[in-house]
């Protein structure tokens, strides 16, 4: 393979893991607002976001290998087909996370403007629910770091046989 290609796949590579985690990132920081929203309970935070991260970054892993894997069957690691199409999905997905980081936050405060979210957010611990919602963030994205590696290695061993 030469230089420039291999530094192509592997800049390909990165911006694929890195706009992955971002709309895992994007869709749990969702998940967290519509659960304030809708009144629910501590449990919702804790372990169904948490369950909802690694589904979902494990269906991210499933749809990748569809994708990139099996549609090119070559012993040679090679882009896959329309990848400048990709690398620019790849930007806009990476484009929207601080535009959701600015959103959520702002959707954050102004909940405070309105007399009964204050309240229910009175009664939960506002600081658990945004550790527990950035810990499945956490997991999930080594969840889909070390799936795809296993799976990229499987690929590999399986491409040099």
């Amino acid at each position: 393979m030469q230089p420039h290609k291999l530094i192509l796949c592997i800049l390909f590579g990165f911006l694929l893991i890195a706009s992955a985690q971002a709309f895992v990132e994007i869709i749990l920081t969702a998940y967290m607002h519509y659960g304030l929203n809708n009144d629910f309970r501590e449990i919702h935070f804790k372990y169904y976001s948490l369950i909802a991260g690694i589904v979902l970054a494990i269906s991210i892993t499933v749809f990748i290998i569809e994708l990139f894997v099996k549609k090119n069957k070559s012993n040679d690691f090679k882009l896959p087909n329309h990848s400048k199409l990709w690398f620019v999905i790849f930007i806009i997905v990476l484009g929207f996370l601080p535009v959701v980081n600015h959103i959520s936050n702002q959707k954050f405060m102004n909940m405070y403007n309105d007399t009964e979210l204050t309240r229910y957010l009175l009664n939960r611990n506002i600081n658990e629910i945004f550790e527990n919602v950035d810990l499945s963030i956490l997991v999930s994205k080594w969840v889909l770091i070390v799936a795809l590696f296993i799976s990229a290695a499987y690929y590999y061993k399986k491409a040099i046989k």
